[in-house]
């Protein structure tokens, strides 16, 4: 699991005003992406699974806290808006809402070979992670 601050851009382009635009990593080498909004209400919980493929989970709005693995080998951190988790592929993963959160969810898909999440500029990985925990 490793989380990521999202960029942030102002968008003034043909006649454009008052839009800020986050921008969402590329999914590369997939055959077919799926994105979609998830809603989570406070308390709620995206159960544990594992990611069939590697996949964002980008708050918009609201708190989390989101887990890797499983049992004493298990990881949860805090993720708050404009930022984003990426679990790869087989990685078993929960999500919990501590607050209502609204999230963008992107999961690549494929039938051979391995998706790539394109992370490099301007994505910044957080690494400060010890104090989310």
């Amino acid at each position: 699991m490793r989380i990521f601050r999202l960029p942030q851009h102002t968008i003034d382009r043909f006649g454009s005003s008052g839009v800020d635009m986050t921008l969402l990593p590329l999914v590369e080498h997939s055959e077919r992406t799926h994105v979609n909004v998830a809603r989570v209400r406070a308390g709620g919980t995206l159960g544990e699974h594992p990611a069939t493929a590697p996949q964002v989970f980008a708050v918009v709005s609201g708190e989390a806290v989101v887990s890797s693995g499983t049992g004493p080998e298990q990881t949860r951190l805090a993720l708050t808006s404009g930022e984003a988790v990426v679990w790869e592929r087989g990685e078993v993963h929960q999500t919990w809402a501590t607050t209502d959160v609204v999230a963008v969810v992107i999961e690549a898909g494929v039938t051979g070979g391995d998706a790539v999440v394109g992370l490099g500029t301007p994505f910044e990985e957080v690494t400060d992670l010890a104090e989310r925990r």
